[in-house]
């Protein structure tokens, strides 16, 4: 079994830290497994618990007044939780579920910010992945309210492959997709309209295929490319 402090090696977060460093921190947290489905977090309880996704991924979701579930990202391998409550001590902004078969690392409040304060460049990282997702987040605002459903299904069908697409010979594969379900939470539109799009999608060739948790892209649209 690979130790845990090997683990967190492979994790951007921690890739500045020493072999003993790494060590000490995977002696202070702890490594839990949860089944897909799992409410990991719920929206507007306290929040105590920092983590880091070890393998597997999870969807960070809010529920409408009439219970439908908005899905905000997707965090896989690598990505982490949990920050702004212990940051600003008020309550989780959002639900997280576990999406596939996950282990999670986690680290208590005061684990937390030991570890941000002994090690300051962690906290830049923190805070520059936090922009980033604010920026994200400005995007989709501004995709809402700009973008017909077509646009805003290609726009996070794109940042899907930006964020996690591999280049193989047979084009950008998306691992740990959306399902149709999914990315219509995503999108914002119903599940018949996202089946008809991605219809309309492979049709035109911009998708090889859509099965399952895995996604093959084509090419991108010309007005909306990313660079790998």
């Amino acid at each position: 079994m690979i130790p845990l402090s090997a683990q967190l090696k492979g994790v951007p977060l921690f890739s500045s830290l020493s072999d003993e460093q790494l060590d000490m921190i995977s002696r202070t947290g702890a490594l839990k497994r949860y089944p897909r489905g799992h409410l990991v977090v719920q929206q507007s309880s306290p929040g105590d618990t920092f983590y880091v996704v070890v393998s597997g991924c999870v969807k960070v979701t809010l529920l409408s007044k009439d219970g439908k579930e908005i899905i905000l990202s997707v965090l896989k391998n690598s990505d982490f939780f949990g920050e702004l409550s212990l940051m600003d001590n008020e309550p989780r902004s959002a639900n997280v579920i576990v999406a596939e078969d996950s282990t999670l690392f986690q680290l208590t409040q005061k684990q937390f910010h030991q570890l941000i304060t002994t090690y300051p460049d962690i906290l830049k990282k923190v805070m520059k992945e936090l922009c980033t997702r604010l920026r994200r987040a400005d995007e989709k605002i501004g995709g809402l309210a700009f973008l017909d459903a077509y646009g805003r299904t290609i726009s996070v069908v794109l940042q899907l492959a930006h964020e996690r697409g591999i280049k193989t010979k047979n084009g950008i594969e998306i691992s740990y997709a959306p399902t149709h379900q999914e990315l219509s939470n995503m999108v914002g539109v119903s599940r018949e309209t996202i089946t008809r799009i991605i219809k309309v999608l492979k049709e035109n060739k911009t998708l090889i295929s859509y099965r399952g948790r895995k996604v093959v892209l084509r090419r991108y649209p010309e007005s909306m490319q990313y660079e790998f």
